[in-house]
């Protein structure tokens, strides 16, 4: 349960970044460039238009504070930090896919999966 909790709160990052990346795109236009050579929450979102990628961006950032709070609940041992974790996962999911980002898309069904199996062990 400790490594599901781990990688709920491990979306902390990609609700960080977000707000980065809408002042950029507010001030410039474009989404910044990654150090990776592609552009930062670059996906199928992108074409909805800057005012519906802004609203998803916030719900993103909004589902990765809820991951965090339920990674820290699953940390403590409690069911109701398994029971968030589960109620965010699709919302992750459908995120993760509207922006392109293949680390939550591999993670996603891991901890929901972890979840799962540890559920008797929480209180």
């Amino acid at each position: 349960m400790r490594i599901a909790a781990l990688l709920y709160i491990a979306d902390a990052g990609f609700g960080i970044a977000m707000p980065i990346t809408l002042a950029h795109l507010a001030r410039t236009g474009e989404l910044p460039m990654t150090p990776f050579g592609f552009r930062s929450f670059s996906g199928p979102f992108e074409q909805l238009g800057r005012d519906a990628f802004k609203g998803l961006g916030w719900m993103l950032v909004a589902v990765c504070a809820l991951d965090v709070l339920a990674g820290i609940w699953l940390w403590q041992g409690k069911r109701r930090g398994a029971r968030l974790g589960l109620a965010t996962t699709p919302l992750a999911l459908a995120l993760g896919i509207g922006f392109a980002l293949p680390f939550l898309l591999l993670l996603a069904p891991i901890r929901a999966a972890l979840v799962v199996a540890g559920w008797r062990n929480l209180g």
